[in-house]
């Protein structure tokens, strides 16, 4: 069960963090890849990879720092991971 929970909590992550990224490109914004995120936030671009695809379930601190190099804040985060429906998850 714990594992499960886990699984959908870094699909969640990973649902929102690419949903933010494309607000990025849609308005232009300079932050728009995998690549701007990690120079910008002086991490592993694998690091940010794993973040992004659910590969791994990010530290706070990592997830603040890519939140943050995107522009957003936690409030932007928190009311996008609140929105994600049973739906969402399938089709991830």
């Amino acid at each position: 069960m714990k594992d499960e929970s886990d699984n959908i909590i870094k699909l969640k992550i990973a649902i929102v963090l690419k949903s933010l990224l494309e607000q990025n490109k849609s308005e232009n914004k300079t932050t728009r890849s995998y690549n701007d995120i990690a120079l910008s936030t002086n991490m592993r671009k694998a690091t940010v990879s794993n973040s992004f695809n659910a590969h791994s379930s990010p530290n706070t601190v990592t997830l603040i720092r890519i939140i943050e190099a995107m522009g957003y804040n936690l409030i932007d985060f928190a009311k996008a991971y609140n929105s994600i429906s049973d739906r969402d998850l399938k089709d991830f």
